[in-house]
C-alpha cells in the first residue's frame, strides 16, 4: 500500500505541474487584460504601463512562469488585485467557510441517501420504495442555483423563519478564532445563541446542497443492495430463515459499498467546484463567492491559486477513497 501511494502521490505532482502550466497559459491570452482592472478605469497609458511593469507581465511567458513557480514553491500565490492581500491570506481566510459547509453538507447527505437507498431495496417496485425514488429525483432535477432561490423566497421572503444568506447576521461579531469553523468555535466559546444563529444560517444552503445530491446517493445504493440480494450468500441466508432486515444490513450492505464509495469521493471532489452556486446565492462568504468574484474582477492570481487548491482537493479525495476499497472488501488489493 506504501508503495501504491508513493506511485500516486507522483503521478499528483505532474498532474498538478500540467494544471499549472495549462492555468498560466490560458491567464495570459485571454482578451481581458487585469492589468486595466489593477490601474483603475481612469488611469492613462502611461500608468498603464507602469503597472504592467510591477506587475512583470512585461516580461517573456517562459520569465513570468519561472518567477511564478518560484513563488509557488515558498506558497506564494501571489497578490489578490481585488483584496490588495497575499492570495494566501486570503484562502486562510475563506477556505474554513467552505469546508465548514461542505462538510455539513454531505455528512448529513452521506446519512441520509444511504439508508434512504436501503430502505428502497428492502421492498423494490412496493410504495416507499416509489415515494423515495420519486422524490430524490424531483429534488435533483431542479438546478441548484434555482432550488436554492426557491428556498429563498419560500423561508425567508415569504414566511421570514430563515435568513437569506451568509455565516452570521451583519451585526453579529464571529466567535473567537480556533478552527474557523463557526459550529465548532461557537462551542468552544460556550455561547448557545451564537451557535443556534449559526445553525440557522446554515439550513437553507445545507438543505440546497444535500437535495441536490440525493437522487445520486438513493438511487446508487439502492441499485448495489439490489445487485448483492442476488448473490449466492444472500440467497443462503434467506434460506436460513434471516429476516430481510438482518440480510441487509449485516451481510449485503458491506459488499454493496463500494461502488457507492466511488461515488461519494467523486460527488465530494466535485462539490468544491460547482459550491460556487450556492455560496453565490447565499452570500456565504467561502472561496466559491471568493472565486466568483475574482472571476468578475479579472483577478488571475487567485484563479490560479483556486485551480489548484480544487486540484488537490479532488486528488486526494480520490486517493482516499481508493484507500477505502481494501477496508470495506480485504479482496480487494491495491496495485
Amino acid at each position: 500500500m506504501l508503495m501504491y501511494v508513493l506511485r500516486r502521490l507522483g503521478w499528483t505532482v505532474l498532474i498538478l505541474l500540467l494544471i499549472t502550466v495549462i492555468t498560466f497559459v490560458l491567464s495570459r491570452v485571454v482578451p481581458a487584460n487585469p492589468v486595466v482592472m489593477a490601474a483603475g478605469l481612469g488611469a492613462t497609458t502611461e500608468q498603464v504601463a507602469e503597472v504592467r511593469r510591477v506587475m512583470g507581465l512585461d516580461e517573456p511567458l517562459p520569465v513570468q512562469y519561472e518567477r511564478y513557480m518560484q513563488g509557488l514553491a515558498r506558497l506564494d500565490f501571489g497578490t489578490s488585485i481585488r483584496t490588495q492581500r497575499s492570495v494566501g491570506q486570503d484562502l486562510r481566510v475563506f477556505l474554513p467557510a467552505t469546508f465548514e459547509l461542505m462538510l455539513i453538507s454531505f455528512a448529513l447527505y452521506v446519512l441520509i441517501a444511504i439508508p434512504l437507498g436501503v430502505m428502497a431495496a428492502m421492498r423494490p417496485g412496493g410504495l416507499t420504495d416509489a415515494l423515495i425514488r420519486t422524490g430524490s429525483m424531483l429534488t435533483s432535477a431542479v438546478p441548484v442555483f434555482w432550488l436554492a432561490m426557491i428556498l429563498q423566497v419560500v423561508f425567508f421572503a415569504r414566511f421570514g423563519w430563515l435568513p437569506s444568506g451568509g455565516r452570521l447576521d451583519v451585526r453579529a461579531s464571529p466567535p473567537p478564532l480556533v478552527t474557523g469553523f463557526f459550529t465548532i468555535d461557537s462551542l468552544l466559546a460556550a455561547d448557545s445563541d451564537q451557535f443556534l444563529a449559526v445553525l440557522k444560517h446554515l439550513i437553507l444552503p445545507v438543505t440546497a446542497i444535500v437535495l441536490s445530491l440525493l437522487a445520486v446517493g438513493v438511487r446508487l445504493t439502492r441499485a448495489t443492495m439490489l445487485q448483492e440480494l442476488q448473490q449466492a450468500y444472500a440467497r443462503t441466508a434467506r434460506s436460513k430463515g434471516l429476516k430481510q432486515s438482518t440480510i441487509l444490513f449485516r451481510h449485503v450492505l458491506k459488499n454493496a459499498l463500494n461502488p457507492v464509495i466511488s461515488m461519494l469521493g467523486i460527488q465530494l471532489g466535485y462539490l468544491l467546484a460547482w459550491i460556487i452556486l450556492v455560496e453565490t446565492i447565499f452570500q456565504w462568504p467561502g472561496i466559491g463567492l471568493y472565486a466568483y468574484e475574482s472571476f468578475q474582477g479579472l483577478d488571475y492570481s487567485p484563479i490560479m491559486a483556486l485551480t489548484l487548491v480544487f486540484s488537490c482537493f479532488f486528488v486526494v479525495v480520490n486517493l482516499i477513497t481508493d484507500l477505502t476499497y481494501p477496508v470495506l472488501d480485504p479482496r480487494i488489493k491495491l496495485r
